[in-house]
């Protein structure tokens, strides 16, 4: 049982930090990336052959797929 609980625990804490690397990663892309579009309160920003969007109101920022 410890043991279970001790991988849940390993689990739930190294979501948490690749979220963070994610939004990083996105926002680096922000800041150095080439924008693409502006479209209301979304831009969308190409760095390093991955696309990513960025919405000034609500502060968002992820990785786009594209189709």
């Amino acid at each position: 049982m410890k043991n279970l609980f001790f991988i849940l625990i390993l689990l739930i804490s190294t979501s948490g930090n690749l979220f963070a690397n994610k939004r990083a990663e996105c926002l680096e892309a922000v800041s150095k990336g080439k924008e693409v579009m502006d479209i209301n309160d979304m831009k969308v920003y190409s760095y390093k052959g991955k696309t990513y969007t960025f919405r000034d109101k609500s502060n968002r920022c992820f990785e786009r797929a594209l189709r």
